[in-house]
């Protein structure tokens, strides 16, 4: 692949997670690590009713599709926990030859009838990454690159931090 295809690769990938400004090449999560929690699965309601997320098991993850208005998102997720924390391992399952697969780190707080979660990629976050993974900066967001087993350990160290997110938002089950 020449530069120039590589650099408007990545910067592709890393527009597709308009969500968050931290995202990674490999996962957070892999197979062995991931657990499921069945509060997790359902419909559920956001937005003030202008979003729907439908969440349902998939194997040793999940397959989320978020609804707004008309447009429909899917993607694929894996949780870990690490201590009493829920991490989220999220990343596009829309296939699209243009944008490659990064990874978005979500912690989840699942709870009866609602779920609140939080993008992890606070300026303090996104500080650590920088210092303790290898990086790149595409304008204000940070792609990691570093390897599957150092993002995962990052993940375990800084991602339950409260200063590692900002505010959460909450979901309600409508299903």
């Amino acid at each position: 692949m020449r530069f120039p295809s590589l650099v408007l690769a990545l910067a592709g990938a890393v527009a597709m997670t308009g969500c968050s400004s931290l995202v990674s090449l490999n996962p957070f999560v892999t197979d062995p690590d991931a657990v499921l929690d069945p509060a997790l699965a359902g419909v559920w309601s956001g937005d003030n009713g202008d979003a729907t997320y439908v969440i349902r098991q998939d194997g040793r993850g999940y397959a989320i599709t978020y609804v707004e208005k008309s447009e429909a998102i899917r993607f694929q997720a894996k949780l870990m926990k690490a201590g009493e924390a829920e991490l989220m391992d999220l990343v596009s399952a829309d296939d699209n030859a243009f944008q490659l697969p990064v990874h978005t780190m979500v912690r989840v707080w699942p709870g009866g009838n609602s779920v609140r979660f939080a993008f992890l990629d606070s300026d303090w976050l996104r500080e650590q990454a920088a210092k303790q993974l290898a990086t790149t900066q595409t304008g204000d967001r940070t792609l990691i690159t570093a390897p599957g087993d150092a993002v995962r350990s990052f993940l375990l160290k800084c991602g339950v931090d409260e200063k590692a997110y900002g505010k959460a938002e909450v979901v309600e089950r409508v299903q």
